[in-house]
Parts: structure tokens; C-alpha cells; sequence
């Protein structure tokens, strides 16, 4: 590569990390380097909830094939062995392979200028050369950070109760972190676990209309006081810390912990209510058992932020069947949704 075309490679990067809705936690997807990004993904008018962030390589968003293309009516067909995704809609239909930027379309060779690649097993795609292979038009809406496919949503998705003229703010900690690996089984990382929800549930609040601020968005390690003190300087409303547990083999179910400060309050809510909140989301969404509200005064991250703050135990990595739930994508997104859940329910009380 020449020179001249490095310099551009590199400008486009540091671009794109500056640009809100992109996160500077690069790496190499299918060989290619990227970064992920917190844009939100909307077709024909609806914002998605996506398993996977979409990612930004070479100044092109790739977004989750399956979940973004199928409201357009698109199938799509992995094929693991060759690398290979076919996606088909009437009589148009694209192949592509990861890690390439040569694709097949209506018995012509094309070429892309970002490659399919596989993020954690989900196929992910260049949005606009697969949105204009099937006629569709693709825009950008600057001020919501939001790619789209047809027509640009009226307006962010809010649930009834959250007024639209409030600026809510939530902090989203995912637990551990770099060198804190939290409860290990099976080859599991609870901080793994962690973050994948917690990237799972600021997608689902951005899609509310909420302003989200993460502790972390890639494995590395976070301070205690670093958690709690974002919270405090963006002034939020909730502060939401996701984990896991472990303990007895036999033991299962969520749990909610809480500071029992009653100073720990905002507008009509105070830390344990949103705590009950929460633990009633997770038993419902999950079916998992209750294992209660709990008061944890000693706890950092509850105790020196200002605010309602709450960890959620979402399951027991130690109990070999909750585990295997854990460790799929479905129940992780199920955990997020609850979340959200929580997080609007407590909001509509706060300022009720």
C-alpha cells in the first residue's frame, strides 16, 4: 500500500472516533481493522434492536444481515463451512464472503468497499451496498446519530410515560472489566457476560430517546470510583450496574443489590424502589427465581454515586443450567429488555 493511502486509511479512522455514535474501541474484524459504534439502525421508518453493534470499517457502516434486512423482505443464507452469505429478496440476490470485498450480483462481479465480516457468530454486512442491491435508499440522520434504510423514522421511539421534551440520562456499568475477570465456569468471563448486555441494553435505551454514557464498551479495566464518578458528573438519573453471580451449584435466579441511603433519591424514586423495579423486571422477562432485593451499604459503585443506583445479579454462572442460558444470545437480549424495562418504569415514576 502506498503511502499517500495509509495517511487516508488512518485520517478516516481517527475521524470516525471523534464523530459521536462511534466508539474508539477498534480491532480486526475477518481481518479487517474497525470500530464499533453506537448508531442506531432503523428500516422503513422503525428503529431496530440489533444483537450485535454495527460496526464502521473503512468509513462504511456494517450492520447484522439477518436481523436489518429481513423487515425488507431479504433471506438471508449462511453458509459456515466456505464463509459464504447469500441474500435473496424476488429475483435479486448478492453473495458475498467474509473477509472479502468482491461480491456477486445478477451474474456480474462487484466490488464493495468494506467486506462482510463475523462478529461473536452473527454475519454482519456493508448496509448501503446490500440496501442499494435490493433498490432501497440509505440516509443518515446526523443529530440522532441513526443510519436508515427507506424512510427516516418521524421521530426516536419513546415509550408512553417519558415526556419528549426531558433529556433523561442513564449510566449503564458493565461489571469487571481488563484484568477483573469477575466469576469464571465453563470458560465463561463474567465481564464477558457483563458487557454484552450491558452493549445490548444502550442500544435499547438510545432507541428510547435516552441518553446513555457507558463505565466501559470493550474489555479494560475501570476504577470503582471512575464508575461512580460518570455517573455524578454527567448528573443522571439511574445508574445501572450489570453482573453475574456465583455461588452454590444448585443456586440459581436474580438478584437485585441497592444502597439503603433513603439520601439516595431523585425526584419521586428512591434507590430501593428502583431496585424493586428491576428485580420484578428480571423475574418476569427471565423466569428466573427471585433471590430478592438486598441492601449492600458497603458496595463502591452504590455507595458514592448520588443518584438511584442499582446491580443487577442477572444469573448464577455457577448453576450449570442457568449458565447455558447465559451463554446464548437470546437470553442475554431478554436480559437487556428487562432492563430497559426497569429503567423506563423508574423514570416514569421519578418525574411523575
Amino acid at each position: 500500500m502506498k503511502k499517500p493511502v495509509i495517511l487516508l486509511t488512518v485520517l478516516i479512522l481517527v475521524i470516525l472516533m471523534t464523530v459521536p455514535g462511534f466508539a474508539a474501541n477498534g480491532q480486526y474484524y475477518s481481518g479487517y481493522w474497525g470500530v464499533t459504534s453506537n448508531a442506531l439502525i432503523a428500516v422503513n421508518g422503525k428503529v431496530l434492536t440489533l444483537e450485535r453493534n454495527p460496526v464502521i470499517i473503512e468509513g462504511r457502516i456494517l450492520v447484522p444481515a439477518r436481523t436489518t434486512f429481513q423487515v425488507l423482505g431479504v433471506t438471508t443464507e449462511w453458509y459456515s463451512s466456505s464463509g459464504v452469505v447469500k441474500m435473496v429478496k424476488g429475483n435479486k440476490a448478492v453473495k458475498m464472503t467474509v473477509g472479502s470485498k468482491v461480491a456477486h450480483s445478477g451474474g456480474s462481479v462487484k466490488y464493495m468497499e468494506a467486506p462482510p465480516i463475523l462478529v461473536n457468530g452473527t454475519v454482519m454486512v456493508p448496509m448501503r451496498f446490500v440496501a442499494e442491491t435490493f433498490g432501497e435508499n440509505v440516509g443518515w440522520d446526523a443529530k440522532n446519530e441513526m443510519a436508515y434504510i427507506g424512510n427516516k423514522p418521524a421521530e426516536i421511539p419513546s415509550r408512553s410515560g417519558l415526556k419528549s421534551n426531558r433529556t433523561y440520562k442513564v449510566v449503564i456499568d458493565a461489571g469487571h472489566g481488563g484484568s477483573q475477570s469477575g466469576a469464571v465456569y465453563g470458560g465463561v468471563k463474567e465481564k464477558d457476560l457483563n458487557l454484552d448486555i450491558a452493549k445490548r441494553l444502550n442500544t435499547l435505551l438510545k432507541a428510547e430517546g435516552i441518553k446513555t454514557y457507558m463505565t466501559r464498551e470493550k474489555d479494560i479495566t475501570v476504577g470503582l470510583y471512575t464508575r461512580s464518578d460518570l455517573a455524578n458528573k454527567e448528573k443522571a438519573d439511574l445508574f445501572v450496574s450489570i453482573h453475574n453471580n456465583a455461588g452454590n451449584s444448585k443456586t440459581s435466579g436474580s438478584m437485585t443489590l441497592y444502597h439503603p441511603d433513603s439520601g439516595k433519591k431523585k425526584g419521586n424514586l428512591t434507590a430501593y424502589e428502583f431496585a424493586q423495579i428491576v428485580q420484578k423486571n428480571l423475574n418476569k422477562t427471565l423466569g428466573s427465581k427471585n433471590m430478592g432485593v438486598i441492601q449492600r451499604p458497603n458496595l463502591a459503585v452504590l455507595r458514592t454515586t448520588n443518584m438511584p443506583a442499582v446491580i443487577a445479579e442477572i444469573g448464577y454462572m455457577s448453576n450449570s443450567a442457568e449458565l447455558a442460558k447465559l451463554k446464548t444470545d437470546s437470553y442475554r437480549q431478554k436480559a437487556a429488555e428487562a432492563l430497559r424495562d426497569a429503567v423506563i418504569e423508574s423514570l416514569e415514576k421519578m418525574y411523575k
